[in-house]
């Protein structure tokens, strides 16, 4: 079974271990004890003992259902979402018998609780015809909310393969404009770079995979400043300390050279004399910084460059399908430098 079907299935099964479950867990108790309090009081009028009773007893149900399911989550994670349906069904039931039992029968020898005045049989057909009809709705509606999530993923994905297909022409109509500018300067090493260039694109066409390696974007970004370097000579500087960033931190390809590319088609050729590109990266709490700096021209040189701001654009929508909520693209302007600050989570393995 690959990855991206775990991750969907995943999503079946709500993570029991996670605080925030458990609360909502105990909110739908609660109001499932409400329910049947209600019920109950119409008849007997006591609906403070009712509700009380019910509730102790519907959330010991829940707390070891929760607990089983979080001890078990990868094993369940493996599972057909048929599977994980019929396992769920049978662990809320059997739990409910199993709490019934305890407090109708095993609590009562003990002295440790009073004996109910219905019969045996009645306890559990109630019991186990409640249990049957809301585990019977959770999971109508876990298998809803799956669906839905499920679609969500798929128009995500595909809006992230819409996006990463614009990015890779839009990086080689630009390569392939900077090295037609050598072709008559200096053949050789246009033919050189041509080379360089189809070696890059041959690593990035050989991989589907929507996130990569740190070092391997890193090796776009060495190939691209090689190719830039090449061609501007003296007026392109460039300062490159990005060890802090780990290599295995995965990040969608191709996005850290648009912002570069950028920076230098924007910038530093619009400076006279060129000028330095800064690229610094760094990592604290598990967030990673990467910093991108570059001098700019005077206005009018800058309005006749102005673009769309599409790579932009591009970047920080695909950044938002990758880790949604938790990354960053964020730009600012000084009357002397431009910088471009990319912010994204420390992910080594995909989830």
């Amino acid at each position: 079974m690959d990855k991206s079907s775990l991750t969907q299935q995943a999503y079946f099964l709500p993570d029991m271990c996670l605080a925030k479950n458990v609360l909502y867990l105990t909110l739908i108790s609660q109001l499932l004890a409400i329910i049947l309090a209600l019920n109950t009081s119409f008849i007997s009028g006591d609906f403070w003992v009712a509700l009380s009773l019910n509730a102790l007893f519907i959330l010991w149900v829940a707390f070891t259902c929760a607990a089983i399911f979080c001890a078990l989550k990868e094993k369940i994670n493996r599972c057909s979402s048929t599977q994980i349906c019929l396992l769920m069904f049978l662990t809320i039931n059997l739990t409910t018998l199993f709490i019934t039992w305890v407090i109708s029968f095993l609590l009562p020898q003990l002295d440790l609780f009073a004996s109910s005045p219905n019969s045996y049989l009645s306890i559990y057909l109630r019991n186990t015809g409640i249990s049957i009809i809301f585990s019977l709705i959770l999971l109508r509606f876990l298998y809803i909310q799956f669906q839905w999530r499920r679609q969500i993923k798929a128009e995500a994905d595909a809006q992230l393969d819409a996006l990463q297909a614009r990015i890779r022409p839009h990086f080689l109509f630009n390569s392939l404009n900077t090295i037609a500018s050598l072709t008559r300067i200096d053949p050789p090493l246009a033919e050189s770079l041509t080379e360089d260039l189809a070696e890059l694109f041959r690593a990035n066409m050989q991989t589907s995979k929507r996130l990569i390696p740190f070092s391997q974007e890193l090796a776009f970004i060495q190939q691209y400043l090689n190719i830039e370097q090449t061609r501007l000579g003296d007026r392109l500087t460039i300062r490159l300390d990005i060890s802090n960033i780990p290599s295995d931190a995965l990040i969608p390809p191709l996005s850290i050279q648009p912002i570069i590319e950028n920076a230098v088609y924007h910038g530093i050729e619009t400076v006279g004399d060129g000028g330095e590109l800064n690229i610094s990266g760094s990592m604290e709490k598990s967030i990673i910084r990467l910093l991108v700096k570059n001098p700019i021209g005077n206005e009018h040189a800058s309005k006749e460059r102005g673009g769309n701001k599409m790579a932009l654009h591009n970047i920080r929508l695909r950044m938002e399908q990758c880790f949604p909520g938790q990354s960053q693209l964020l730009v600012s302007s000084s009357d002397l430098e431009f910088q471009t600050q990319l912010k994204f989570p420390y992910q080594k393995s995909l989830l």
